[in-house]
């Protein structure tokens, strides 16, 4: 009887440890050298940036892009492989590329008021993709998060100035998400109207999966954060120490600084 109870005991704790994961389902493992990983896309390219150079890596082929006279890469944006947006803070410029890593457009905000002075230049802090030949831009003269149309080179203001500063932003065609100095997480649509969506804990990385959760690295562990219970669950990974995590489309890329692990993982709604 005393046996029976035990086991039934240490069932259940093994049922609720598992209820207390969210599951990892390994998809790939393949090696990587000294890099900083971007992501997959869904055809099976990897990006990545080694020596502040842009690489596309398939399996037939290795594109590059490099531009050493405007600094450090500080951004990439890969939501669109077909217009790949490479931000340059330092020298305030956006360079887009097609799918074979060739430039089709650079965009320096310093020069948008000239030469008619019809337009006040912008020194831009955040920087995504958004819909219809636009881009998000968060201009710190302003403090205003705003809409660049990179075709018709106009730009337009949609929100009132922050209170505080951002730390972390993410965006894609419709929304602009970010997770200001104080840790308050906030989305904006593209007219400018903005929503609160939680507070978020400190943390070594963070990647807004939803408007209720948040995928947290704290040293070296990995949780979903609910926003909305404030609750932790830690992912079912098997790495024990990573450098760096990527999540996209339900795709979990791990990587260890000479390894690149893929998971499928299926999130709350």
């Amino acid at each position: 009887m005393y046996k029976l109870a035990a086991f039934l005991l240490l069932f259940t704790a093994a049922v609720f440890a598992q209820e207390l994961t969210v599951p990892a389902k390994f998809l790939s493992k393949f090696d990587a050298g000294p890099q900083q990983f971007l992501g997959t896309d869904a055809f099976g390219a990897r990006y990545s940036i080694a020596d502040n150079e842009y690489r596309k890596l398939t399996e037939n082929s290795l594109q590059k892009y490099k531009n050493l006279q405007l600094g450090a890469i500080t951004r990439v944006d890969l939501q669109n492989p077909l217009q790949v947006v490479l931000f340059y803070k330092r020298f305030n410029t956006v360079v887009l590329l097609d799918n074979q890593a060739n430039e089709t457009r650079r965009i320096n905000f310093n020069d948008l008021g000239k030469p008619n002075e019809t337009m006040n230049p912008i020194v831009a802090d955040a920087v995504g993709l958004a819909s219809q030949n636009r881009l998000w831009v968060y201009d710190i003269n302003t403090l205003q998060l705003g809409l660049f149309d990179f075709v018709q080179n106009t730009f337009r203001a949609i929100t009132p100035p922050f209170r505080d500063t951002i730390k972390h932003y993410q965006s894609d065609y419709n929304y602009f998400w970010w997770i200001d100095v104080t840790g308050k997480c906030f989305r904006a649509n593209l007219f400018g109207k903005i929503d609160f969506l939680g507070n978020v804990p400190e943390n070594d990385a963070v990647t807004i999966v939803s408007n209720r959760y948040a995928m947290l690295r704290k040293g070296d562990t990995l949780s979903l954060y609910d926003m909305e219970t404030q609750k932790h669950t830690p992912i079912a990974i098997a790495e024990k120490t990573f450098e760096s995590f990527q999540y996209s489309g339900e795709i979990l890329s791990i990587f260890t600084g000479t390894q690149i692990t893929n998971y499928k993982i299926t999130l709350p709604r």
